[in-house]
């Protein structure tokens, strides 16, 4: 007899966990969990002879701000601990600033960690990932026990925090746990050592060995900690459901909801060939064939691109404006278009990358970071330095401005290039880490303003796929593009999924089929398109694409399966996940996955049987139902329905039987 899992909702004995982990912190500033060396001197929490003053305030119903506060009077170093518990949900987390309030330069500080604490428990194995880095390996999740004297440290490679390592993880005891997150858009690193009775663990910016001038602040990364009790999926869920409640864009005041975005473009380098008229027209063409979609996508190379051979190439980044020759009327007749037909226009940009010769290399060199040259050359690209405030104010002004006049709905931001070396190459031997920390600081407050000055506008994260989808970046924005790599090969990207939904729910995925292309296709726009492009592009945004250029599809087929997906996003974004089949990237075997909205007594399992599975038939065991009650599933495609108990489905499962390189999705409802 299988057990339906235990309920995802919050517990009395999860909060019990918080309060307990909190009250061993004590209301004492001195014993937060946070450590530095300053001037030499190892400082754990905030020293009690800077005398510190402590407050709360309710934020409202589910929050409690705690703010600690102290000065060292003799050199003029403030600190400053922002936290913030959560009422509804297990969940701590604070951000420690460090601010020179003196008139002189401070002694150094080193070793800055947002969290240096320990958390006791028996048997503990660490759950981490590998991120992102264009590879069919990424996204591979690892389980590292952590025995006594044992220890591991994580790091990004590059200076993006989720490029070879991800800043999300679970630390599992024998009977429940804790789930850390580095908040950090930058060179992150992680360490957990076993000990005799659990886990000692320290997260901050990699390297800090800096002095601050007068009125200079630094901060960590947000540390986010969840604590649950019971088995790790309940865990997996327990975070979903705080990440939509607290962490998804509510642009409009609302959470995001599932949406269909199309785009399409004459051929070249990805959008070096759009216009304003091939746009306006793609965009009717969809609508007569019955696409009612919400979002009209824009990538790279919208903007003046050539090179001395007079080709537009879209890497050709630093001169934001649309393309005159293309857009003569910028983006607001598309822009005007888009919303006749209920939808937002997304835009693409890479503003940190600035190549040479464009207007930003021309007119502002004072601005742009740069790096040696190596055995291979110069390199083609300049950062431009968020942390310099005129910079980034010119940058929120005119994107803003932008964003006004063309009617953008969705920024789309684009990161193709590890900054680090451009941040370490230019900090001075005494201010090992301050172009990263102030770059930070920038980016995040220039996304901010973003938000704040364009009422309703949402932010899609990108950088050369999923590198730089830590926490703080998420929660200002969706990771849509999550990936660079794979788009139209099932096995590797449903094996992406499997990480994807335990952490980051809302992302986008297509329809692209690369095993069925034939001479002359395109990868990018796919006129293969079956049944089972959408059963693997199942996602809470999908995108359909189809090439609206061609007559050869089966846009009756496009349609019915689009209807489908929108019956079952709102499972996949809001419905507790439960992977029935283990992570795997192998063609010969089948991925099946459900999701469960308990409290609404409705799901539905998708079903994949990939092209090279020998077997025919496989058994999916749900979780998560009533046994008291009966269930009505309902074939998504083909309409057959089943009445079954929930007791039956629990302990016997259901029966699926699929052709190879098909898929099924079964819907149900508690009766």
């Amino acid at each position: 007899m299988v057990t339906p899992a235990a309920s995802p909702a919050t517990t009395s004995e999860d909060m019990a966990l918080l309060r307990s982990w909190i009250a061993s912190i004590g209301a004492c500033p001195e014993h937060m969990p946070c450590s530095f060396i300053y001037g030499g001197t190892q400082i754990n929490g905030i020293p009690p002879q800077w005398h510190p003053v402590s407050t709360t305030r309710t934020i409202d119903a589910n929050l409690i701000e705690r703010v600690h506060e102290a000065t060292d009077t003799d050199t003029g170093l403030s600190v400053r601990v922002e936290m913030l518990v959560y009422r509804d949900f297990p969940v701590v987390e604070w951000v420690v600033w460090l601010c020179n309030s003196g008139d002189v330069v401070t002694p150094v500080l080193s070793d800055v960690q947002a969290l240096d604490g320990h958390f006791e428990g028996v048997s503990p194995v660490l759950c981490h990932c590998n991120g992102d880095f264009y590879s069919e390996e990424g996204y591979r999740p690892e389980q590292t026990p952590l025995p006594e004297g044992s220890g591991l440290t994580l790091a990004p490679r590059g200076g993006r925090p989720c490029d070879g390592a991800f800043p999300y993880f679970r630390l599992q005891f024998r009977d429940g746990g804790m789930t850390l997150a580095v908040g950090w858009p930058g060179q992150w690193s992680a360490s957990f050592g076993g000990d005799r009775d659990g886990v000692s663990v320290r997260a901050g910016q990699q390297l800090t060995n800096l002095c601050l001038t007068p009125g200079e602040r630094i901060r960590t990364p947000r540390i986010t900690l969840m604590f649950w009790n019971g088995d790790p999926m309940r865990a997996v869920n327990l975070w979903r459901r705080w990440y939509l409640t607290h962490v998804l864009p509510r642009p409009d005041g609302q959470p995001l909801q599932p949406l269909l975005a199309l785009a399409s473009t004459d051929t070249g380098e990805e959008f070096t060939a759009a216009t304003e008229a091939n746009q306006i027209e793609y965009m009717t063409r969809f609508k007569r064939q019955g696409f009612d979609y919400d979002v009209w996508w824009i990538d790279a190379g919208w903007y003046p691109c050539r090179d001395e051979e007079g080709n537009r190439r879209w890497p050709r980044t630093g001169t934001w404006e649309p393309d005159p020759e293309r857009f003569p009327n910028g983006f607001a007749p598309i822009s005007a278009r888009a919303r006749e037909d209920g939808a937002r226009l997304l835009i693409w940009f890479e503003p940190e990358r600035v190549t040479r010769d464009s207007w930003l290399w021309r007119e502002h060199p004072e601005w742009l970071l740069q790096v040696a040259p190596t055995d291979a050359g110069e390199s083609p690209n300049s950062l431009l330095n968020l942390g310099n405030p005129e910079c980034r104010q010119w940058l929120t002004d005119h994107v803003c401005a932008l964003i006004a006049d063309g009617g953008i709905g969705v920024y789309r931001q684009d990161f193709n290039f590890a900054p680090l070396e451009y941040w370490r190459q230019n900090d001075a031997e005494d201010r090992q880490g301050i172009n990263e920390n102030l770059h930070v600081q920038g980016y995040l407050q220039y996304w901010d303003d973003l938000l704040a000055r364009n009422p309703g506008l949402w932010i899609d994260s990108c950088s050369s796929g999923g590198r730089r989808n830590d926490l703080e970046t998420m929660r200002r924005s969706v990771p849509l593009h999550y990936t660079d790599y794979g788009y139209g090969i099932h096995p590797i990207k449903l094996s992406f999924h499997h990480t994807l939904m335990e952490w980051i729910p809302y992302f986008k995925e297509c329809t692209l089929s690369w095993d069925r292309l034939v001479e002359g296709d395109e990868r990018r726009f796919d006129r293969t398109m079956d049944s089972f492009s959408f059963h693997c592009g199942m996602a809470a945004m999908l995108f359909a694409t189809a090439d609206i250029r061609r007559d050869d599809y089966d846009f009756d087929l496009g349609r019915r399966m689009i209807s489908i997906w929108r019956r079952a996003a709102p499972l996949l974004l809001y419905g507790d996940y439960y992977p029935l089949t283990p992570f795997g990237r192998s063609g010969e075997k089948w991925v099946v996955r459900q999701f469960d909205r308990p409290e609404a007594g409705d799901g539905m399992v998708q079903a994949i049987r990939l092209a090279d599975s020998p077997a025919e038939a496989f058994t999916a065991l749900p979780r998560g139902l009533d046994p008291q009650a009966e269930y009505l599933l309902e074939s998504a495609e083909t309409g057959e329905q089943r009445r079954m108990p929930g007791a039956a489905l629990l302990s016997e499962g259901l029966d699926l039987s699929l052709p190879a390189r098909s898929g099924a999705v079964w819907f149900y409802k508690r009766v």
